[in-house]
């Protein structure tokens, strides 16, 4: 994804803001980028790490001399990256951060970045420890946050950073992009909810190895949901313990399926309030399903419920096997 292009067309607001202070060298020592999910909040952190220490910024990072390439591949030890989508950002990984900061810089640039991703999934206790890094920051250091929710972040670190936030594209406009660069209409709707951004969804599928988890969460759905509508209580079940289980063994597939999961009860609500849909191409099955399933609003806030807990170490056979028995239960 073209992440300077992106900024240009859809967040000029945070491009120029980050520009003029860029050409006047009077950066803030941290931003915090606020975004919803879906959002390429860690792109453009790391886009702008970037541009601070591109050999040919074009304004900004140009993306391709050996600095900026460096960058993308994680082999450039003046910077490091903790991401919160993956794992809980815990106090040692901050302490790492601290620890390799207090040392001089290892390339000749002498500038040392540090991006967090999602910061409010780190332990109170990783807050604590980068919120003592804030507020001394050197003159050579700059941080880049995220977060999906400004309200899951202390004040205390807010008020220690410069907010840019990132508007959100209209999903159907990311549909009809996505849709553009050849993506099948389905996998364009259902990956608009993870994905605002065509080019993003696109990317996404490129690389079989990181959409391997959606693939195999897609298939778990869509065989569910014929089951829930072609068969009886019992048959759900049983597909579910014989198929879904087996198909989903990752927590990154857990989580794909339980948000797949969450948008086809949000759409099944949206055609029983009259309203317009983002799954289209699973309109035939979900029209039936809004008057066959029992306590559908409920069913959605279990799923959410279900989703809360799906970083936790619980079993994930267990946990789907607790999700479908409340869904199908009269």
């Amino acid at each position: 994804m073209q992440i300077g292009k992106y900024l240009k067309d859809n967040q000029p607001i945070i491009y120029k803001t980050f520009l003029n202070a860029f050409e006047k060298h009077t950066l803030s020592h941290a931003y915090l980028l606020v975004g919803n999910p879906g959002t390429p909040l860690y792109e453009v952190a790391q886009y702008l790490a970037k541009s601070i220490l591109c050999d040919e910024p074009s304004p900004l990072a140009c993306d391709n001399c050996i600095t900026c390439l460096r960058i993308e591949s994680d082999n450039y030890p003046d910077i490091i990256k903790l991401d919160g989508s993956k794992a809980s950002i815990k106090k040692d990984d901050v302490l790492n951060i601290e620890s390799r900061f207090e040392k001089t810089a290892l390339e000749t640039k002498g500038v040392m970045i540090y991006i967090v991703n999602l910061v409010e999934n780190m332990t109170a206790e990783a807050v604590n420890s980068i919120l003592k890094f804030l507020e001394e920051p050197e003159s050579e250091i700059y941080a880049f946050l995220t977060t999906n929710n400004i309200n899951n972040v202390l004040p205390t670190i807010v008020s220690r950073c410069q907010v840019l936030p990132l508007k959100s594209v209209s999903r159907s406009i990311v549909i009809e992009d996505a849709e553009s660069l050849t993506i099948e209409q389905d996998d364009a709707e259902l990956l608009s909810y993870f994905y605002n951004d065509g080019e993003l969804i696109f990317d996404f599928l490129k690389n079989e190895e990181e959409s391997d988890n959606y693939r195999e969460a897609k298939k778990a759905l869509n065989g569910l949901l014929d089951q829930m509508l072609g068969g009886n209580y019992k048959d759900v079940i049983f597909y579910s313990q014989t198929i879904v289980i087996p198909l989903i063994k990752t927590k990154e597939e857990l989580r794909f399926f339980i948000d797949l999961l969450s948008q086809v009860y949000e759409d099944i609500l949206n055609i029983i309030s009259k309203k317009d849909i983002y799954l289209k191409s699973y309109r035939d099955i979900l029209e039936p399903l809004s008057t066959k399933l029992p306590h559908i609003q409920e069913s959605l806030i279990e799923i959410l419920k279900v989703r809360n807990i799906a970083n936790l170490n619980v079993n994930i056979g267990l946990l789907i096997d607790h999700l479908i028995l409340k869904l199908v239960k009269e």
